[in-house]
C-alpha cells in the first residue's frame, strides 16, 4: 500500500505515488512533463478534478484553487463533494436523494429541514425558499459525480417519456 503525502497546493493527502491531486488537480513534479488532451503541443496545467481531463492554460479553468475543464468549470464543490441538483422544492430533492441512494452513490444534502415561516403568508414554500437563497441541495463525492449526473438523465428522460405518453392518452 502507498504512503500517504499532502499535497502542496490544498494540503489534502495524496498518495506518494500520485501524479497529480485528485482533490486540486494540481499535476505534482514528480509525474514529468505532461502535455494536454486537447492542445497536444501545450504543457498541462493540471488535471480535471471531475472527468480528469488533462488540461492547459487555455482549456482548464482554476476554480476556488481546483481545476476544471471547460465543461465542467460550473459543477459546484464544497470540500470533496460536487453538488449533482438543487431546488426549491425539497420534495424533488428527496426523490432523487432516493434515487441516487438506491444507484449505490454516496448522498450528502443541505437545506432539507424546513425553514418555517419566513414572512406572513410566506412558509416553507419555493417561493419562500427562493428569496432567503435556501434551495434544497444534493451532492456526490466527486469521483461519482459523471455516473450520478447520468442516473439523473436517465431518470429524468425516463419520465418525459412517461409523461408524453400520458399526454398522448
Amino acid at each position: 500500500m502507498s504512503e500517504l503525502t499532502k499535497c502542496h497546493n490544498c494540503s489534502e493527502e495524496v498518495t506518494e505515488d500520485s501524479d497529480f491531486c485528485p482533490h486540486c488537480g494540481v499535476l505534482f513534479a514528480e509525474a514529468g512533463e505532461v502535455f494536454c488532451d486537447e492542445h497536444l503541443q501545450e504543457s498541462a496545467i493540471g488535471v480535471c478534478i471531475i472527468c480528469r481531463k488533462v488540461c492547459c492554460e487555455d482549456c482548464g479553468v482554476k476554480v476556488a484553487g481546483r481545476i476544471f475543464c471547460q465543461a465542467h468549470r460550473k459543477v459546484k464543490v464544497q470540500e470533496d463533494w460536487a453538488e449533482v441538483f438543487r431546488s426549491t422544492e425539497v420534495a424533488d430533492a428527496e426523490l432523487v436523494k432516493s434515487l441516487l441512494e438506491s444507484t449505490s452513490h454516496k448522498v450528502l444534502c443541505q437545506n432539507f429541514n424546513s425553514i418555517g415561516f419566513v414572512w406572513d403568508g410566506g412558509g416553507d414554500s419555493p417561493i419562500s425558499r427562493s428569496n432567503i437563497n435556501k434551495p434544497a441541495k444534493v451532492f456526490v463525492p466527486i469521483p461519482e459525480y459523471l455516473q450520478a449526473m447520468e442516473v439523473i438523465y436517465d431518470w429524468r428522460s425516463s419520465q418525459a417519456v412517461i409523461q408524453s405518453d400520458d399526454a398522448g392518452m
